[in-house]
């Protein structure tokens, strides 16, 4: 269910690379609607994660306009930051789930910290467990689980409070096959209660799920935002891009990113003790 519900609009964003050099994201626009799947897939290091990072104000853009929900994130104070947090259903690489507690208990913490009864929330988690196929290990302490499955403890999590915009940070790099259809069956699901999708990931499942399903997705390649269709006319192979970012498609090859260009989760909701 596609609307012209804000979710996010990027306009000439640019993102320089903390190390100097060239930048990692010029002139990037993007919009992405209420009920869109969007993926965007990239080479390690290209800037894909701290793109996202910058949509959730953790990194401010060198240049440009970011909206999210229809809020302009620059002109934000930290505490409006939060709560516009709480719309939106966030997977970061490092999951930051706690390891003591039931997968359930993980799921329903966002639940808690709306002050949504208990009763109610365990009903909640339970459905969004089930899409996962997480029935099993729902009672099962997180830190007993296979990394796959933590994975998708943390997109339960995301989505739980049925949030108006999702940005999901490669939600399916530890799946195998199955584990990349439940992922991207829940996020679909998202999608037709009206989320706006944002997901990064360049996994080959998770891109054959998009293709066959029709996602909108974009490529970042030498900085610039480009739809895949485009670069595919051009006769140039996205798997070659994935691995070389200096095919000859234009611009320089960017120097790999550092290891904390990784979409960060929202520091009011990391688990105590996280850094």
């Amino acid at each position: 269910m596609i609307t012209n519900r804000p979710g996010i609009e990027l306009v000439d964003v640019r993102l320089d690379h903390p190390r100097g050099g060239a930048p990692l994201v010029c002139e990037a626009s993007v919009r992405v609607t209420g009920g869109e799947r969007v993926l965007i897939v990239g080479a390690a290091g290209v800037g894909t994660s701290r793109l996202a990072a910058t949509v959730l104000g953790e990194v401010a853009p060198a240049a440009g306009r970011i909206e999210v929900l229809g809020r302009d994130v620059a002109r934000l104070r930290r505490s409006s930051l939060r709560l516009l947090r709480r719309r939106i259903g966030i997977v970061p690489q490092d999951l930051c789930l706690f390891e003591d507690r039931s997968a359930q208990l993980n799921v329903v913490l966002p639940l808690e910290i709306d002050g949504i009864p208990r009763s109610i929330s365990i009903e909640r988690a339970a459905r969004v467990l089930a899409l996962l196929g997480l029935e099993a290990e729902a009672a099962l302490p997180v830190g007993e689980l296979a990394m796959a499955a933590r994975q998708r403890v943390a997109v339960a999590r995301a989505l739980v409070r049925e949030p108006e915009l999702l940005i999901a940070d490669h939600p399916t790099s530890a799946q195998d096959a199955e584990g990349a259809e439940l992922v991207c069956g829940a996020i679909s699901d998202a999608a037709g209660r009206g989320t706006a999708c944002l997901v990064l990931g360049r996994d080959p499942a998770l891109r054959a799920i998009a293709e066959r399903d029709g996602w909108r997705q974009l490529a970042l390649v030498h900085g610039a935002l480009r739809p895949v269709s485009q670069i595919a006319m051009q006769g140039v192979a996205l798997d070659d891009l994935l691995v070389d970012e200096s095919s000859p498609i234009g611009g320089a090859a960017v120097e790999p990113a550092p290891p904390h260009n990784v979409l960060p989760f929202p520091l009011a909701a990391r688990p105590a003790g996280a850094r």
